[in-house]
């Protein structure tokens, strides 16, 4: 009688690995005809995306014209995605006249309108996508929706946010960037912030000044910041008092911005900078001479190439061997200086760009041949040997590194 449960027991499992062999094949084929369907409605889908969008592409400028009327593509979300996509290209892309046609068709359309509800409505990756369309159309009603997303709890949206209001390359879409910035409410990454405010004020960097002339901390160095990328001969004035700043960042943006200054106003100015304490004021100025390459820099060249950074000498040597005329001359005053990191900064400078093999070719020419130029050629040729030979220590990096 106790046998009768075991066999029990038994043809139970017996039934449900049965089960199991039979289920298995079933399951296999299920997961094979799904993972085909949804292949097919990819490729399906692909097909379909590509066949309106060459038919949009070749209608699109009949449709802002009007030509074509909107029931033809409205009814349609994909058609309505594209030529969105098509709009907002161009706008980026053409002159303020044709612009203002494109936004003018944005906003009879309704476009700008149901960007601004997917806005408001979406949230994730949606939100933020709707958000970089709104922004891309340069609209000014679509800022309001835009502020919202500045308080988000999600760090990517606020990016995006500011991002979004950036692209709008408007001065008042600016406005709440800063405020939010100045009061420490804005918590985003500085690098988006510089980014969106140099594309509001790119092209009038003038409405930067009353920011600029009120704002204190972190604030002015952000501000100088965005002065430095616009460069606007309007801001001389305001770059020579960012240049006796005591925050050396804020010099450094002055510094890059004298770039696109006029010569009267920005050789002077770089001269002193060439001098500061900050290393890194240093290269941007050098940076910057490097940019205007007019031979009353050449002076300062000379003494930025032998500064104790390394960065800021070979900065200076790349920019000195731009001066081909003046070669011989510019590496007679760095031989007599006695400077050998100085030296092997410019020879250094002089092969990456080709020019050393002339300069040499030149001073051993016997038509021009003299002790000067014997001199000259010997103080190279060593200079350049020690150079591949071994490298000398470098006193920035000895005193980093002992």
């Amino acid at each position: 009688m106790d046998s009768v449960p075991v066999v029990l027991l038994h043809l139970k499992s017996m039934f449900r690995l049965s089960n199991l062999l039979l289920t298995f094949p079933v399951g296999i084929a299920f997961l094979t005809v799904l993972l085909m369907a949804r292949r097919a409605w990819r490729v399906y889908r692909e097909q379909r995306y590509d066949a309106v969008s060459f038919k949009i592409h070749g209608q699109w400028r009949r449709i802002v014209r009007g030509e074509i009327p909107s029931h033809e593509w409205r009814n349609s979300a994909l058609k309505i995605e594209i030529l969105q996509s098509i709009v907002i290209r161009e706008i980026n892309a053409v002159t303020d006249k044709d612009r203002a046609g494109l936004q003018k068709f944005l906003r009879e359309s309704e476009l700008v309108r149901r960007c601004i509800e997917r806005v408001l409505a979406e949230s994730g990756w949606a939100k933020r996508r709707a958000m970089l369309e709104l922004g891309s159309m340069r609209v000014p009603e679509g800022i309001d929706s835009l502020l919202e997303a500045l308080d988000d709890w999600q760090l990517d949206t606020r990016i995006t946010a500011v991002r979004a209001l950036g692209l709008t390359g408007l001065p008042e879409a600016a406005e709440p960037i800063l405020e939010a910035h100045m009061v420490g409410g804005l918590k985003v990454p500085t690098a988006p912030i510089a980014d969106a405010l140099t594309r509001c004020f790119n092209d009038r960097p003038e409405a930067l000044l009353p920011y600029l002339r009120r704002s204190l901390g972190e604030a002015r160095i952000l501000l100088a910041r965005v002065a430095g990328e616009l460069s606007p001969p309007q801001m001389a004035d305001e770059i020579l008092i960012l240049a006796d700043d005591p925050e050396p960042e804020i010099r450094a943006s002055a510094a890059r911005a004298l770039a696109a200054m006029p010569l009267p106003i920005a050789i002077p100015v770089l001269a002193k900078l060439i001098r500061d304490d900050a290393w890194f004021v240093r290269l941007r100025a050098t940076s910057s001479l490097n940019q205007i390459l007019h031979p009353r820099a050449i002076p300062i060249l000379l003494e930025a190439i032998r500064d104790p950074h390394r960065l800021v000498r070979i900065r200076a040597a790349s920019a000195l061997a731009k001066f081909e005329h003046e070669t011989v001359e510019i590496l007679q005053s760095i031989v007599d200086s006695r400077d050998r990191y100085a030296l092997q900064s410019m020879i250094s400078a002089l092969e990456l760009g080709g020019g050393f093999g002339n300069v040499l070719a030149q001073l051993a020419n016997p038509d021009q041949h003299n002790e000067t130029a014997s001199q000259l050629l010997d103080a190279l040729r060593k200079g350049s040997d020690a150079l591949w030979s071994m490298k000398p220590a470098d006193p920035v990096v000895e005193t980093v590194f002992p």
